[in-house]
């Protein structure tokens, strides 16, 4: 069962009362939340990236994620590295992930 994402972020948003300070095309995409990514993009705008960083040691992604993560290496010609640095995954993680989904290095 997956977590309702939605009801998550729309309560810490009233919870730390900035209601008045996220966009409406914010609301709409957290109310579209249907992968891991879209969760990036809600934490980056709602956090910022310091404290993203501390949120993303306790984590999972879904195979849908995983292959946007490796096309987005493929088609700007990333190192498992600068990959690593932008999305803040271990570098062991995309190595093991180009192993199960049979991805080469560019």
């Amino acid at each position: 069962m997956k977590p309702n994402y939605t009801k998550i972020y729309l309560d810490l948003i009233k919870y730390r009362k900035k209601e008045n300070l996220v966009s409406d095309a914010l609301l709409q995409k957290i109310k579209n939340i249907k992968m891991a990514n879209d969760i990036f993009e809600v934490e980056r705008a709602l956090f910022g990236n310091s404290n993203f960083v501390d949120n993303q040691k306790l984590k999972s992604y879904d195979e849908t994620t995983i292959k946007i993560v490796l096309n987005h290496q493929k088609e700007n010609n990333l190192t498992n590295i600068e990959l690593s640095n932008h999305y803040k995954i271990s570098r062991n993680t995309i190595a093991k992930w180009k192993k199960i989904y049979q991805y080469s290095n560019i």
